[in-house]
């Protein structure tokens, strides 16, 4: 492999990792790996309060790892890129 591309590659590889290095993030990303959640199935399952729940979901949609659909008076949080997706499915295999 070319070292220019493999430092590049390095670069976005940790910058992606420093995402999952909050336990509470962490968790609703692997929530979220099951498939779209509606922000009350997320609040619910993290044990998070309303606001809590909300400002991590906002930093995750600001940070590129979530997409957000609106229906009705409902909104739904998916992840976005299909390699946090698979990261998070490996993840799962080795340590759950």
């Amino acid at each position: 492999m070319d070292m220019k591309k493999m430092q590049k590659k390095c670069g976005e590889v940790s910058s992606l990792l420093k995402h999952f290095s909050h336990p509470q993030r962490l968790f609703i990303l692997c929530y979220l790996s099951n498939g779209e959640k509606q922000v009350t199935e997320i609040h619910e399952a993290a044990g998070l309060s309303q606001s809590q729940t909300s400002q991590f979901l906002k930093r995750m949609q600001a940070e590129g790892l979530l997409g957000q659909r609106r229906e009705k008076n409902f909104s739904y949080y998916f992840i976005k890129n299909p390699d946090v997706s698979k990261l998070l499915k490996s993840m799962q295999r080795i340590f759950c």
